[in-house]
């Protein structure tokens, strides 16, 4: 088990950066993401961008709702809660784009590892050996926004790393892994620095205007492109080749029928 993170030590080490501005540190939390949220109402503007960083999760939770629980110490666990203005509401998308990119330069970073993204924001990495080698996710990302009809006024950015150990296979989806199971083993200290190193640089490159750069750099690595997929939508299941992602993060699924099928969100199955 990895030792709790002091949030005056973060801050210093973080004080280079424009973001965050605060840094808050827990022990054993429900959710980062639920005590994010009460600060956009108590806390003064000058105050965001804020970092929450927990050594435990109990009740935390992934896309779809469903759980995401980590024991102590053995997960990178955060929320960072950020005020874009300057994005419009269908622009939202970028900020999961950036911190995506963010955390797979960040793991490669302080670690050999190379991870690929599966549409729309989970984290892969390889596992086992070939021919029996698979991808398995060792973190996720979800997004929180609210929004007036012209701009953001707020998000909140969750983020989990699985460090030393992943939930077991009859409690996920989809097969997961940690660092430590790909043989690395990695201080959280560095790899939270690193992660908010690189949010720091997207961010303001996307405040900068640059969307197109963001987007390729997303898109050159989701592993989903050019493979079979099944993704579970509100509208029922869709199935077929995954051909292409559009600058808005459609992805457009190559059907049976021939028929090309635009999904924008969904739970992606390979």
């Amino acid at each position: 088990m990895t030792p709790g993170l002091d949030a005056t030590i973060l801050a210093h080490a973080l004080r280079s950066l424009s973001l965050p501005r605060t840094v808050y540190t827990y022990g054993s939390v429900g959710s980062t993401m639920d005590l994010a949220r009460p600060l956009l109402k108590t806390l003064p503007p000058e105050q965001f961008p804020v970092l929450l960083v927990a050594d435990e999760q109990r009740t935390g939770r992934g896309r779809m709702g469903r759980p995401w629980m980590a024991p102590p110490g053995t997960a990178l666990l955060v929320s960072l809660v950020l005020q874009p203005t300057w994005l419009q509401p269908a622009e939202a998308v970028y900020l999961v784009w950036m911190a995506a990119v963010a955390l797979c330069e960040a793991i490669e970073t302080v670690t050999p590892l190379q991870p690929v993204l599966k549409w729309p924001n989970d984290l892969l990495l390889p596992v086992g050996a070939p021919p029996a080698l698979t991808l398995a996710k060792v973190a996720g990302l979800l997004l929180e926004v609210n929004s007036t009809v012209d701009h953001l006024a707020w998000a909140i950015i969750g983020c989990g790393v699985n460090l030393t150990s992943a939930p077991p296979a009859d409690q996920t989806r989809y097969p997961a892994t940690s660092l430590a199971a790909a043989g690395v083993e990695v201080d959280r200290m560095a790899l939270l620095i690193a992660l908010m190193q690189r949010i720091d640089g997207w961010y303001q490159r996307l405040a900068a205007g640059e969307r197109d750069a963001l987007f390729g750099a997303w898109r050159s690595r989701l592993v989903t492109l050019g493979q079979q997929v099944r993704i579970e939508t509100a509208a029922g299941l869709v199935s077929g080749l995954a051909e292409q992602v559009e600058p808005d993060g459609t992805l457009l699924v190559r059907q049976a029928s021939g028929e090309l099928c635009p999904v924008t969100t969904g739970d992606v199955g390979l």
